[in-house]
């Protein structure tokens, strides 16, 4: 496996804990570079739209774009979470006076719920491609476009804003924790909300809501009305039995992270959203302190796990060595479970080829001494989603598709290559 461009900074303290999580960004689908404010899920983003000079303002804060869903110009269809309908503008319009990067739109069912405009994004900003080693004088150009960038974007649109408006902007925080609370700014137009979030040395975008969805938390309102009890009975009727021996979890969505080193929090995301939370990726890499630039360095995860865990109403308890015989008694209620492993490829055949239905080898020192057990492996994350007891497998996710969910291994494996256990429950 080629090295990774993207590495992981952590204290010295913690490496033994957190080794590289380098595996991530090679083996991903295509970038998705959205920004997870509030307004909708966008995952998988595999297209540049072209510019043109045409202005849709007007036709994005119209009555018609809100009663009647009614949009100008033609969407792609992108994968989706909950049933909803996302697509992505094929073209790049001027919207409040500025060409964004890309414009998307989230439905419930003919329903317009949303629109995101994406002006800057350091993922898809700086877009190293995997193994590309980018000379420190060119990153330090790019760094500085970037800070230009954002600097007049943050500016501008804040003014444009203010003056369609009519209205000073009211300074909203989202989020009842700390770790990731967000601030933004919203204008009232109407009965819409003008939501625009600028996180320095991460993003700008711009969110075109009714002020009646608004909301200052990121747990799903239906979740939120719901008491323990009856949130934890709602998980475990998501739980399958199988006249095969498989008890699996139905309902987690697939993250796509793109490339990029994001597998650790693309998976937390996966767990979380299954439990209410309706945070992506990238709001969640934003909390975690990525800045996108071709390295992770600086990312604070055990922090952002906790307060992902707060912010569903939710507890998360982290062990070592993954155990089956403790993540059988959360799977068995509902509650997913995230993994950080080591990774190789020739493994990684043989746990999709299982997923097929193919048989794993029998353990054995042949067996064995192909798994990556070297704290020098790869670094990865997974989400268990279910086990055989019969035959002694964990089933598990990977967010880079559809086509990586229900992979299969041993569960001697796993309890062999992990390094960090993170069970979540309600």
């Amino acid at each position: 496996m080629a090295p990774s461009p993207f590495r992981l900074f952590i204290p010295h303290a913690m490496r033994e804990l957190l080794p590289t999580l380098a595996a991530c960004a090679l083996l991903a689908g295509p970038a998705s570079g959205i920004p997870q404010n509030f307004g909708g899920a966008f995952f998988g983003i595999n297209f540049t739209p072209n510019p043109v000079e045409d202005d849709f303002t007007e036709a994005l804060v119209a009555t018609a774009a809100w009663e009647d869903g009614e949009l100008p110009g033609d969407w792609r269809a992108l994968p989706s979470v909950d049933g909803d309908g996302v697509g992505q503008l094929t073209v790049n319009p001027y919207v409040f006076g500025h060409r964004p990067a890309a414009v998307f739109a989230n439905r419930h069912g003919s329903e317009l719920r949303s629109i995101s405009v994406l002006y800057l994004d350091a993922g898809r900003f700086y877009n190293p491609r995997p193994g590309e080693e980018v000379p420190r004088d060119e990153l330090r150009a790019r760094q500085r476009e970037f800070k230009n960038r954002y600097a007049e974007l943050e500016k501008d649109l804040g003014k444009t804003l203010a003056k369609r408006s009519r209205n000073s902007p009211r300074h909203t925080n989202v989020g009842r924790t700390a770790f990731l609370r967000s601030s933004y700014r919203d204008f009232p137009l109407g009965d819409l909300l003008l939501r625009l979030s600028a996180i320095e040395g991460h993003s700008v975008s711009l969110t075109i809501l009714r002020a009646a969805d608004a909301s200052t938390h990121y747990l799903d309102g239906d979740v939120a009305s719901l008491g323990k009890r009856e949130r934890r009975e709602r998980l475990q009727a998501n739980v399958e039995r199988r006249d095969n021996g498989d008890t699996l979890i139905a309902g987690i969505p697939m993250f796509q992270q793109g490339q990029r080193p994001y597998c650790a929090v693309s998976t937390l995301g996966m767990a979380t959203h299954y439990l209410g939370l309706r945070m992506g990726t990238d709001a969640l890499a934003a909390g975690a302190r990525f800045r996108s630039t071709g390295s992770a360095k600086g990312a604070k995860l055990l922090d952002l796990y906790r307060a992902a865990a707060e912010e569903s109403d939710a507890v998360v308890q982290r062990g070592g060595k993954f155990d089956l015989r403790r993540a059988k008694t959360y799977l068995e209620k509902g509650f997913p479970i995230v993994v950080w492993r080591r990774y190789s490829e020739e493994r990684d055949r043989l746990h999709r080829a299982a997923a097929r239905g193919e048989p794993l080898p029998t353990i054995g020192d042949d067996d064995r001494s192909t798994w990556p057990t070297s704290k020098e492996a790869p670094g990865h994350a997974s989400v268990v989603t279910g086990f055989n007891a019969d035959t002694g497998e964990v089933i598990f996710s990977e967010s880079w598709g559809e086509h990586a969910r229900d992979k299969r291994m041993r569960a001697e494996e796993l309890e062999a290559t992990s390094y960090a256990v993170f069970y979540f429950k309600i």
